[in-house]
């Protein structure tokens, strides 16, 4: 995209309506925050300068974003022509276009964006249709011409029936903007600046400002948890798609949650009630079965994963290999054509290819401190209900009897045992069962 090209992003609301203690912006939609999304695509535009407008109370806010993205603060909240005014020092001796954006509305495209300042006019406006319209700002317009912008409160009963309503998105010419902003003058009622305003002192002074239409969905604005609900629905129903047009099968769609970084390949398989969170590849050929929670996680081409696992913290699963119910593997590598069955514990741990880990078999990584390391060798036995007290080595083709509590390291095919001798008393259970 051009570098004559500024945008802002206004930010500085306090997010009252959100009832929350976390930030408006910070909360989550597919595991990303709501200010990342929008800061993403300012990136993909590659302009000169990316700001944003954050409140006096922002350290949270300032710790995420990166470093590109400069900070403008708005001390004292004087409505959003306030909020614009205060980047004035910023951009006023800039040359080139501004895009104003704000910082609750998550989803605009790449392509709605790139039309909306790409047209070389005064002032490019974004609105919406909806059936919906109250609580928003109507647009009057003539053609595609905008006459005025009035705000809900202030609507005529001739104009409650307009249905195409002001996105608060808009470009233009840099330094037009500033001049417009420095007429705007308080509201009385609302004793703040309105940036609205500006749209009728430009057309007072018949600037050209140019309507664009976008999706509803597009421009949707989040001020509450209810609405954040709605924006969470509706971004998983995009991945969704996306995955199912690429050729992934989803038994149950509605059921499946993915994060915004979630990476399938096709031919892919995967079954009802399943969250992916950040950092997941998953290979061609995977067959996910339902209910399994996995994060950060590589699975690779033919594995077979589930039902009810949970894969985390830099696991990668090796090609062809089996990770059953009811299994938590952490931070480890498991090898190809390998099987973890039932009931196991396996973390920080590397496993070769070809080996059996047994049902209920744990590495005991934790000593209270520290956590070690399990290394268990290619075609390794383990047998069921053993406990592997980590540090431990186990080498190549080694055999762990069933039942062992190992803490000694195995060489490449030697067999160990490490359990009580079973003791029998002839009709002893009378002693016990009364």
């Amino acid at each position: 995209m051009s570098n004559s090209l500024s945008i802002i992003i206004l930010a500085a609301g306090k997010g009252t309506r959100m009832n929350s203690a976390t930030p408006k912006v910070l909360h989550k939609i597919a595991n990303r925050e709501i200010i990342m999304h929008i800061v993403d695509t300012c990136t993909k535009m590659k302009p000169e300068n990316i700001y944003i407008v954050l409140g006096k109370n922002s350290d949270e806010i300032k710790k995420l974003l990166p470093k590109q993205v400069k900070i403008i603060i708005q001390n004292q909240q004087f409505g959003t022509a306030h909020a614009l005014l205060c980047a004035k020092k910023k951009l006023e001796k800039v040359k080139g276009n501004l895009l104003v954006l704000y910082g609750d509305v998550p989803f605009l495209e790449l392509k709605t964006l790139k039309q909306l300042i790409k047209k070389n006019d005064n002032i490019n406006m974004l609105g919406f249709e909806t059936l919906s319209p109250k609580g928003y700002g109507r647009i009057k317009f003539k053609k595609t011409k905008v006459l005025q912008v009035i705000e809900d409160k202030n609507l005529k009963d001739e104009d409650k029936k307009i249905k195409i309503c002001y996105s608060g998105i808009f470009s233009g010419n840099n330094k037009k903007i500033f001049d417009l902003l420095s007429k705007v003058k308080k509201n009385k009622n609302k004793k703040e600046f309105l940036l609205t305003d500006i749209f009728g002192i430009a057309n007072s002074q018949n600037l050209q400002i140019s309507l664009f239409l976008a999706p509803e969905k597009e421009v949707m604005g989040i001020n509450n948890l209810y609405q954040l609900s709605k924006a969470e629905e509706y971004f998983q129903s995009k991945l969704r798609k996306k995955f199912l047009l690429k050729g992934v099968y989803l038994l149950d769609p509605k059921s499946t949650y993915f994060s915004y970084d979630t990476n399938i390949s096709s031919n892919v398989k995967i079954g009802s009630n399943n969250y992916f969170g950040k950092e997941v590849i998953i290979k061609n050929g995977v067959s996910i079965e339902a209910n399994n929670n996995i994060e950060n996680t590589i699975i690779n081409q033919g594995a077979i994963i589930g039902p009810f696992s949970r894969l985390r913290n830099g696991t990668v699963i090796g090609a062809r290999s089996k990770i059953g119910n009811f299994v938590e593997i952490k931070n480890s590598k498991i090898g190809a054509n390998t099987k973890i069955n039932h009931l196991s514990y396996i973390g920080d741990a590397n496993v070769g290819s070809d080996t059996n880990i047994g049902a209920g078999t744990i590495t005991c990584n934790y000593d209270g401190k520290q956590k070690h390391k399990t290394t268990i060798g290619n075609k390794v036995f383990i047998g069921s209900n053993c406990a592997l007290i980590a540090p431990i080595k186990i080498g190549n083709e080694s055999f762990v009897a069933a039942g062992s509590t190992i803490s000694y390291n195995l060489k490449n095919r030697d067999f160990s045992i490490a359990r009580a001798k079973q003791k029998i008393i002839k009709e002893g259970s009378k002693k016990f069962l009364k």
